[in-house]
């Protein structure tokens, strides 16, 4: 019995001991007041987007945490439990160290400050802001759309956009170019860019039309933009860089025309009784568009005498219409320039038979002169290789007679051309210069023959 007592007196001593340790602790911690261990940040988001502001306190002992709504002077949270009826507020504890306001898909009504505080006597707190960024948008309704204004008169542009912050709106082309506010006799650039809600142009041209983008930015993706398409409406005009073209007959002749208009306009081609020209054998009608730019494009093939004359290219829309006119002369060439390939060949023919007619009469001729001691090639043998057996001196007075007097009788001129005047078959002018010397030579022959015929031959 004894010894259960000396038990019960040991467990006794080490209970009072465990019990005024701890007694003594929170005596401590109770001594010590509760304080902030970090400033609450301010906390920038995104609408739409959830944020955390955070609140950090050491030795909160028997003290409690709240979170109030500074302007309206809410309460939100009190230690562990949400008092608000916001769906969208929560609150993360952590050792009751870290006290965490949570805001789910924030809102722009959630912007401003909010307040970590601790009931202490006096009470300590801390405030931190809540930032929500709106990125840009267009308010389709208060800016302009797609724009159709007459050339020479005014118009402005509208882009109005809304955000937080507020956004900037900038201008530019969507081909690159710079924007021009005036016409295009008075340019005044802006730049590739202009920044402004409103961009004011004075005397429209048809240099403005294009499509215009508005770009609204803030700092806050994503940016935005809007395409805003400007119409110029003028009448046709039309520019005709050759209004004479020329051209041999049996050729083919290309006619242009560039026409400028919006709407677009009807284009065509009439002869020059007015008939409407079509894509035919006879004409090829093609054309090649570029906004309000359309090159108009007439081929005629085998060109006819009946094709000279007049042509005429019409532009037609609902504001107007124009022609043009084009002439078709005729180009005199020579029978050489303009020989086709066929006709080329005929003559070769031709000058073939003739040749062998000539050979023919020349070696009579020679062998009459000669007495039979003119040596004729074979037909294998080249013309280079063709020899004259020379007559004795005593009846010729010089050995160059028999070579004038046997070229008008169909010797080959187009060899003696060739290496009295260097004669490049394919040259037109040298073969002219070339004929006209062979004229001249024949001419000479004739005189000399004349003159051995008056004069006899010596014996």
């Amino acid at each position: 019995m004894g010894r259960l007592f000396s038990y019960l007196n040991i467990v006794t001593c080490y209970l009072l001991l465990i019990f005024g340790t701890v007694v003594q602790k929170h005596i401590r911690d109770m001594s010590l007041e509760p304080v902030f261990t970090e400033p609450i940040p301010n906390v920038t988001v995104a609408i739409g987007h959830d944020a955390a502001i955070p609140c950090v306190v050491e030795n909160l002992g028997f003290f409690r945490v709240a979170w109030l709504r500074v302007e309206s002077k809410t309460i939100l949270t009190i230690h562990h439990h949400v008092i608000t009826r916001n769906y969208r507020v929560n609150l993360d504890y952590n050792d009751q160290n870290r006290w965490v306001l949570q805001i789910k898909n924030a809102q722009e009504s959630d912007r401003g400050f909010y307040m970590c505080q601790i009931n202490t006597v006096p009470m300590k707190s801390q405030t931190g802001y809540l930032e929500v960024v709106v990125p840009p948008m267009i308010i389709d309704r208060e800016s302009s759309s797609d724009e159709l204004v007459r050339e020479g008169f005014n118009i402005t542009l509208s882009c109005r956009a809304k955000g937080y912050p507020t956004p900037t709106v900038t201008w530019r082309r969507e081909d690159g170019q710079p924007i021009s506010a005036s016409n295009w006799q008075n340019k005044k650039n802006l730049g590739k860019t202009y920044e402004g809600m409103e961009l004011s142009i004075t005397k429209v041209s048809r240099l403005h039309m294009g499509a215009f983008l508005c770009v609204a930015s803030n700092g806050v993706q994503p940016s935005i933009s809007k395409r805003i398409l400007l119409q110029v409406h003028f009448p046709p005009m039309i520019w005709i860089p050759n209004q004479l073209v020329g051209s041999p007959i049996g050729g083919n002749v290309q006619m242009d025309c560039h026409t400028e208009a919006f709407p677009a306009s009807i284009n065509y081609w009439t002869k020059k009784r007015g008939e409407m020209i079509v894509d035919s054998q006879k004409y090829t009608v093609k054309k090649e568009e570029e906004t309000y730019k359309v090159h108009m494009i007439l081929i005629i093939n085998n060109v006819e005498p009946e094709d000279f004359g007049m042509f005429h290219c019409f532009a037609k829309n609902s504001l107007g219409s124009t022609q043009g006119t084009i002439r078709l002369y005729e180009i005199h060439v020579s029978p050489f320039e303009h020989a086709s390939t066929s006709r080329i060949g005929e003559e070769e023919d031709l000058r073939k038979q003739a040749d062998r007619n000539q050979d023919t009469n020349a070696r009579e001729t020679a062998k009459r002169l000669q007495g039979g001691n003119f040596n004729w090639p074979n037909e294998s043998e080249t013309k280079e290789q063709w020899t004259i057996v020379s007559p004795n001196p005593q009846n010729f007075p010089d050995d160059r007679w028999i070579f004038l007097v046997i070229m008008p009788f169909g010797y080959d001129k187009t060899l003696v051309i060739s290496k009295f005047c260097s004669v490049d078959k394919e040259d037109t002018w040298i073969r002219a210069k070339c004929i006209t010397c062979s004229c001249f030579c024949h001419l000479s022959m004739w005189i000399s023959t004349l003159y051995m015929l008056c004069f006899g031959v010596k014996k």
